[in-house]
This record gives structure tokens, C-alpha cells and sequence, in this order.
């Protein structure tokens, strides 16, 4: 090693003293050093300003779609409303109403909100269920399309045969869903998509991001996504649907309940047998559910039947009752 170190050292004495190198030479360099650091300084800033740019644009949005919130309210019926609860208001001229007393068709042009404790559930014209959490406001502004300010919704598209997708306008871009049930939380220019069946697209900028069933997705201020999973059965579902419209079930078979009650909770629906599926059929369910959540009704719906439901995981089976049902 130390033969090694005298071998380099002498290589080096023998190359002498290193040459300043000619002044012309020297200020090209520094000038090309220079220059390319700017540049990539400049980049770095251009990239910060357009992220912050995207941001603005989205508010911008925003700012434009409060303006014509103002706007009168038109004769076209775009929904009407099947449940409240809570504190649920309609705007009036420059102020905002109870809806007490005042829960029939809304046309385009009105604008509905929930204090923190309340929902609403409508129905849209084409027949889409649109439902809205606490602490939300939306505006009705055309066959389909609904402006949301803040909050959360959710929208059941059901089977709707030739209908056009329902879009929702929101400061932090524009959600179409295709055939789906899907939540939507708007908060300024961040979104949370939470899509529950088939799948919804949210453009965003000029960028086109889609959720499939099971997927939640997450734009922060900046336009940075963030994927992960959420269940057709979780319990994130749960306040959409305890405000789920019921379904008039008096006279009706058992099996219209049970498949209400399967979509409604996002569980797979299955019978035990064929059997117990034709006895579901000739079953007629008598009374009313009024405002019970789903799992609720079916339960006290099946009380008096020789019918019973068991939950697993993100399924529901329909058995013959195990035990006789007790003379009253």
C-alpha cells in the first residue's frame, strides 16, 4: 500500500503546478455555469407558479359558478324532494327559508343547503336519486346537472335506459358518473370521489381521472391524487343511507324489499335456495316502513314472515327462518 501511495505522489510532483486557465476561457465557462443554473431555477418556478396557477383556476371556477347562483328560479321541474330531516333550507331572494311547508317540485335556478344536522334526499327528473350530507349546498341548474358548493352528496343513477349521465359542477372540477352510486366531497378546490358501482369520471383542468366501483379518490389544492379502496359495504355509506327514500312496500312481495334493501346497504343479494326465493315472491308484506334505514326495515318487514336475513361481509342472504315465529 505505502509503495502505491509513493507512486501517486510522485506522479502528482511530477505534473507540477496547474495552469490557471486563460481569463476568455474562464468567463465562458462562468457564464455557461451561470446561465444554466437560471434556467433550471426558472423551471423550478414556472413548475411552483403553475401548480399554484391550477389552484387559482380552480376557485376561479368556483368564483364564476357562485355568481350565477343568484340567478332566478326557473319553471323547468328538475327534482323533487322525498325526505328531510334536520335542518334543510331553500334560498329566497336574498336569504334562505325552511323548507317546512315547502317540499314540492324545485325548478332551475334553486338553491338547497343542510345545516350540520341535516339531509335531504331528492329525486331527479330523469330519475336519479341525489342525496345530501350535512353542511351542504347545491344549486339545480339544468336537466342532469347540479352545482355543488361545499359539502358532501350522493348520487344513485339506477337503471336509467338512454338517459345522459348526471354531471356535478364543483370549484374543484367536474364529475360525470356512468351508470354508478358514487360520493362526492367538495371542499374549495379539493375532491373526495368515493364510487360504490361502476365507475365515474372527474375532469379536472384539461386531466381526466376515473374511479372504478371500489375505489376512492383524493385531489388536494395542488392536483395531486391519492388512491385507495373503500367497500360497497363500509360503513362510509352508512349516512346515504339512513336518508335513502322508502319505498312503498304495503301489499307488495317480499322480494321487492329485499332488493331495495340489497342496493341501498351495496351487498350482493343471494337466497339460500330456490326454494326460499319463490317462498320470497308469494310473500306480501303488509304495513309501512316509514323512515326506517334499510337493514331496519327488512328486519321488522321479515319479523311476522318465516323468512330471515344473514349478513356476510359484503353479501346478504335470504334463509327460511330457522326457529317458528312465536304466536302472539
Amino acid at each position: 500500500m505505502k509503495r502505491e501511495m509513493d507512486i501517486v505522489e510522485s506522479l502528482i510532483r511530477s505534473a507540477g503546478r496547474r495552469l490557471d486557465p486563460p481569463g476568455d476561457a474562464y468567463r465562458q465557462v462562468l457564464a455557461s455555469a451561470t446561465d444554466a443554473f437560471r434556467r433550471k431555477s426558472v423551471r423550478r418556478r414556472q413548475a411552483r407558479w403553475f401548480a399554484l396557477a391550477a389552484a387559482i383556476a380552480t376557485l376561479v371556477v368556483g368564483a364564476v359558478l357562485m355568481m350565477q347562483w343568484n340567478a332566478p328560479a326557473g319553471r323547468g321541474d328538475l327534482a323533487s324532494i322525498e325526505r328531510a330531516t334536520g335542518g334543510v333550507e331553500l334560498a329566497h331572494g336574498d336569504g334562505w327559508q325552511p323548507l317546512d311547508g315547502n317540499r314540492g317540485s324545485l325548478g332551475t335556478g334553486r338553491r338547497l343547503r343542510t345545516q350540520p344536522d341535516g339531509r335531504a334526499a331528492l329525486r331527479l327528473a330523469g330519475g336519479a336519486s341525489l342525496r345530501l350530507a350535512g353542511e351542504t349546498e347545491v344549486l339545480l341548474d339544468a336537466p342532469g346537472r347540479i352545482f355543488v358548493h361545499h359539502g358532501t352528496i350522493y348520487v344513485d343513477g339506477g337503471v336509467r335506459p338512454g338517459a345522459d349521465p348526471i354531471e356535478v359542477v364543483t370549484p374543484g372540477g367536474t364529475a360525470r358518473e356512468i351508470g354508478t352510486q358514487f360520493e362526492l366531497q367538495v371542499a374549495g378546490a379539493r375532491l373526495r370521489l368515493r364510487v360504490r358501482e361502476g365507475s365515474v369520471s372527474v375532469d379536472r383542468g384539461g386531466r381526466s381521472l376515473v374511479g372504478a366501483a371500489g375505489e376512492q379518490i383524493e385531489i388536494d389544492d395542488a392536483g395531486s391524487v391519492r388512491r385507495s379502496a373503500i367497500g360497497p359495504a363500509s360503513d362510509a355509506w352508512a349516512w346515504a343511507e339512513a336518508v335513502a327514500p322508502v319505498p312503498n312496500v304495503d301489499g307488495r312481495p317480499a322480494t321487492q324489499l329485499i332488493s331495495w334493501v340489497a342496493r341501498e346497504t351495496g351487498r350482493r343479494l343471494r337466497y339460500e335456495s330456490p326454494a326460499v326465493e319463490e317462498r320470497a315472491a308469494t310473500v306480501i308484506l303488509h304495513g309501512n316502513i316509514h323512515h326506517l334505514p334499510p337493514l331496519a326495515a327488512l328486519e321488522a318487514m321479515l319479523a311476522t314472515t318465516d323468512l330471515e336475513y344473514v349478513l356476510e361481509d359484503d353479501t346478504m342472504e335470504i334463509r327460511a327462518r330457522s326457529e317458528p315465529i312465536a304466536e302472539p
